[in-house]
């Protein structure tokens, strides 16, 4: 009996001495104050997505890519290097290529045996694709050279996996900026 009673008793101080652990821990966390903001802005701050168009096409896509390195070649252009470490085997330095001309540059990635062009902005109309096609050109005549009809004013042609795009910004009904955006792995 008394071995009973000694039992009962080490139970019951061990449940009440784990109650209160838990009450302590209940207590101890606090509760943060929030701020509020007291003043409403005064302008609703507003999302504004620009509706885009995407073309999948490869043939018109190969076509672009084909214009956009005989653009790189042309002698307008001054030419900027920099030296960039090779994220596959580190002994190796790449050079990143910056060609400028007025508003326009395109960027690329030369390693020991291949270059590619990763991005280009163009911004003026120095430069043609598909022979007709350059900052200026009419929306019409951009509808009627890729035989589509133009639903927005930012139009992407690019492949499936999107990883090679080309980018025509419209304003007031003209190319504003043609923009590539490649993949260099």
């Amino acid at each position: 009996m008394k071995r009973h009673l000694l039992t009962s008793i080490l139970m019951l101080i061990l449940i009440v001495s784990c109650k209160q652990k838990e009450t302590q821990k209940a207590e101890s966390k606090e509760v943060k104050p929030t701020t509020e903001l007291k003043d409403k802005p005064k302008k609703p701050i507003e999302e504004i997505a620009i509706p885009e168009q995407y073309f999948e096409n490869d043939s018109l896509l190969t076509e672009l890519e084909s214009d956009l390195e005989k653009i790189a070649l042309n002698p307008k252009f001054d030419l900027k290097t920099e030296p960039k470490t090779n994220t596959h085997d580190e002994s190796v330095t790449d050079t990143i290529k910056t060609l400028t001309f007025d508003k326009t540059k395109i960027y690329s990635y030369r390693a020991a045996n291949w270059e590619s062009i990763y991005a280009a902005k163009i911004e003026n109309s120095d430069f043609d694709f598909l022979d007709s096609i350059k900052v200026g050109t009419k929306k019409e005549s951009f509808e009627d050279r890729i035989k589509t009809e133009l639903k927005t004013d930012f139009i992407k042609i690019g492949n499936l996996e999107q990883t090679s795009v080309f980018i025509f910004k419209f304003e007031n009904g003209k190319i504003k900026v043609i923009e590539y955006q490649g993949y260099v792995d």
